[in-house]
This record gives structure tokens, C-alpha cells and sequence, in this order.
């Protein structure tokens, strides 16, 4: 990993913690969530297109590689900065949210999308991957 995930905690009650195993091989970067059978898995659950802001929330931010059954560091809590994975093409002040693959991509629908952080800078590429420099929320 080129890229350091964590950026500042700014004092936030952030954590980092190892939750569980990795259900998978994870990239650093990644928003994550636990399956059903305990184990850290990229977040899948798109937050664009619902009915409501009461869609569930991610556990936090993967902050080093992890791979299929190694334990996983997480970055969990709000008003952290963080670079996470992302699509191409955000701008500073974006509202974004989590698409099915665990990366952040713009908001379609404010009003009914989960937000989980704002875009501070825009999107940069790093070992053939795009982050975005993010304020979780």
C-alpha cells in the first residue's frame, strides 16, 4: 500500500480496531462491513436509490491490506480524515456515498441517500486505484 488511509483523527473519537478475519483478499482504503458470518468483507450495501436515510452504515475504513483470514485493522468513527477508495472524478465538497464494492461515489439523491463523508480535495490515483481525501460524517 502507497497510500496512507489515515490522515488525521483531529482529537474524533476515532478507533482502530481488528474486528474480525478478512472474508476476503481487502485492499487498504476500503469501506467495510461484517457478513453474516462474522468476517470483514468490502461494504456491498449501495447507499444511493433508497427510500430513507435509515439504510444501514459502515463499519469503518480498512487501513492496511488485509488478506482472506488475516485479521483486519479498521478505522471506525466520525469526524476522521481519511483517503479511501473511490470512483474517478470527485471534487472537494461532494457529498458521497458508499457504492456496492466499498468505494465512495457521488450522492444521485440527497434527500435519500446515505452520506458517509465529504469530499476534501479531489480524487487521486495511487497504485492503479482512485482515493479521495474524505471528512467521514
Amino acid at each position: 500500500m502507497a497510500t496512507e488511509v489515515l490522515i488525521n483523527d483531529g482529537g474524533a473519537p476515532a478507533r482502530i480496531m481488528n474486528l474480525a478475519v478478512a472474508g476476503a483478499d481487502l485492499t487498504a482504503g476500503l469501506v467495510v462491513d461484517i457478513n453474516s458470518s462474522g468476517k470483514i468483507i468490502a461494504a456491498a450495501d449501495d447507499q444511493t436509490g433508497g427510500t430513507s436515510k435509515a439504510q444501514a452504515v459502515a463499519l469503518g475504513v480498512l487501513l492496511v491490506d488485509a488478506a482472506d483470514g488475516d485479521p483486519t485493522s479498521i478505522v471506525t468513527g466520525k469526524g476522521i480524515v481519511c483517503n479511501v477508495q473511490s470512483v474517478a472524478g470527485l471534487t472537494v465538497g461532494e457529498e458521497l456515498v458508499v457504492d456496492d464494492a466499498g468505494k465512495l461515489e457521488h450522492s444521485a439523491n440527497l434527500e435519500t441517500d446515505r452520506i458517509f463523508a465529504i469530499a476534501l480535495d479531489s480524487t487521486f490515483s495511487a497504485d492503479s486505484l482512485n482515493y479521495t481525501k474524505v471528512l467521514i460524517i
